[in-house]
């Protein structure tokens, strides 16, 4: 029964109007399984299509946001690589700066080296002809100028600047500490030569009552050599070593009352008379500046006064030179 229905054909008529003919379809009956089945099968199409659409807008909506997070993150590792980047090329740049002072200083080291070398007895002109001409000092006051941003070569060449400043540091300082020790040694050499010459006035008076040489004595009024100077003061005031050295005699005697005699490293012998006491001993060491004695008016004396002799390679000299050399202090 089932099968003669599909196998019926029915008729579709249609009618336009009332003054036109009727159209007649003459369709088989599976038409109406075949059309129904076609629209279904074309609604899920459509709907299947819609939901893929939807999907692939989500996607692209993720991949969108996901780039666009990547892209900030990208963007802020590159600002802050930028910013370590000028932190870093500010930082050499004030490394450079370093450079050029510790290089100035260096320089003004070399300086002082080579004078204290003159000091010593030594040229020192060699030392500073080896180094290099030193940049004038950055002072302060106004700048200016375009700001433009620093290329890979200024930088390259900044970098090759101041790894050779520094080399050149490096070098000046080996230099130094080779010839500093034995400059060191030359001073102290020369800083005891100093100290046993005696440069120092013996007593704080100023005040010379009779200079080395011919003079009227003051006794027998006759032409006599005076083999010091005279040098007028107080009785008690204090008479000082003029240099470091030895007590080699420490006593009395007619002329010259209680006198010391002083031997120095450097050949010279001192002599102090006249004194009203003596405080030191024979065979003591004695210091530039120290006490030695008081002024007196003992033995040939007219009044209380120092007579103060210096004598080189057993012949008394005069030792206004000495005095005359240390600028009149003590």
């Amino acid at each position: 029964m089932k099968i003669n229905w599909i196998r019926k054909r029915f008729t579709i008529m249609i009618v336009p109007d009332a003054n036109r003919d009727v159209v007649r379809f003459r369709v088989h009956s599976v038409f109406f399984y075949v059309v129904p089945a076609l629209i279904a099968l074309l609604a899920v199409l459509t709907v299947a299509l819609y939901l893929m659409q939807l999907e692939k807008n989500g996607a692209n909506s993720r991949l969108k946001e996901m780039i666009a997070g990547q892209s900030k993150m990208f963007d802020e590792t590159v600002s802050e690589k930028d910013a370590q980047i000028e932190r870093l090329q500010n930082e050499l740049v004030e490394l450079a700066e370093q450079a050029k002072q510790v290089e100035g200083k260096m320089d003004e080291l070399k300086k002082l080296e080579s004078e204290l070398k003159s000091l010593a007895g030594e040229g020192g002109a060699s030392v500073t002809s080896r180094a290099e001409p030193r940049a004038p000092t950055l002072q302060q006051g106004g700048v200016g100028g375009t700001s433009l941003p620093p290329t890979d070569a200024d930088i390259g060449q900044l970098i090759d600047e101041t790894k050779s400043r520094y080399d050149n540091i490096d070098e000046q300082m080996d230099e130094l500490l080779g010839s500093l020790p034995e400059t060191k040694q030359k001073l102290l050499a020369m800083q005891a030569k100093l100290r046993a010459t005696p440069t120092i006035w013996p007593v704080d008076s100023r005040n010379i009552t009779s200079d080395f040489g011919l003079r009227t004595d003051p006794f027998t009024k006759k032409p006599s050599f005076h083999d010091g100077i005279d040098i007028g003061a107080n009785t008690g005031d204090p008479v000082y070593a003029a240099a470091d050295g030895v007590v080699r005699e420490a006593g009395w005697d007619g002329a010259s009352g209680n006198h010391i005699v002083i031997s120095h490293a450097t050949g010279l012998r001192t002599h102090y008379m006249h004194l009203s006491r003596i405080l030191v001993k024979k065979g003591q060491s004695v210091q530039k500046g120290e006490k030695i004695g008081l002024v007196g008016s003992t033995g040939r004396s007219t009044g209380p006064h120092l007579h103060y002799g210096v004598e080189q390679n057993g012949k008394l000299i005069n030792p206004l030179p000495y005095l005359q050399a240390s600028q009149g202090g003590k």
